[in-house]
């Protein structure tokens, strides 16, 4: 194929990215066990990106080709934090009074509004995510954020389609377990 100049590759790169872009980041933000280091992922997923963009000419391949080096750089970075995390139990000095004081919901302290469960349901979903294997959370994810069919997760992970449809199976069970519904309901087309 001709090269191109890389102002055209760059421009032609941001043009693909914007309609993603959103996307990609609240996947990242799912995917990750530690959501701070959704930043980090996106920065190196872009940075490969890029690098490699001279290979990828094909704008209707390019959404998933961005999510699939994405899931890699998310999936590296909480190999890392569970290396970490073997050895360290993190908590943030101000999080140390939050230990010991009593919730919401028990006896002493004030019953839950509906503005605290609208609050807290980000927190509740991000706990239930992390009951997931990574394969059973980058599989639930990119099918019910990235709305990837199955052959195209299996594709993206190396997979076969069999093992997606059973980590998403997996994925749905302990979701539902988690979050403590029994009609756990996701949007279509999962």
């Amino acid at each position: 194929m001709k090269q191109k100049n890389p102002d055209t590759l760059a421009e032609l790169f941001l043009e693909w990215l914007r309609p993603i872009r959103r996307d990609l980041e609240v996947y990242c933000r799912r995917l990750m066990w530690d959501p701070q280091e959704a930043p980090d992922a996106i920065h190196n997923a872009m940075l490969r990106a890029v690098a490699a963009f001279d290979r990828c000419w094909d704008a209707q391949r390019f959404r998933a080709w961005m999510f699939k080096i994405l899931t890699h750089e998310a999936l590296a970075l909480n190999r890392k934090h569970a290396r970490i995390a073997r050895f360290e139990f993190q908590v943030e000095p101000d999080e140390m009074e939050d230990l010991a004081a009593p919730g919401p919901g028990l006896p002493w302290g004030s019953p839950p509004t509906m503005r605290d469960w609208r609050e807290n349901l980000d927190d509740e979903l991000n706990a239930a995510l992390k009951t997931l294997t990574e394969s059973e959370r980058a599989v639930l994810l990119l099918r019910a954020m990235g709305g990837f069919q199955y052959q195209e997760i299996a594709e993206e992970l190396s997979l076969p389609v069999g093992s997606v449809m059973g980590y998403l199976a997996r994925a749905r069970k302990k979701m539902q377990a988690a979050l403590g519904r029994k009609n756990l309901q996701t949007p279509e087309p999962l």
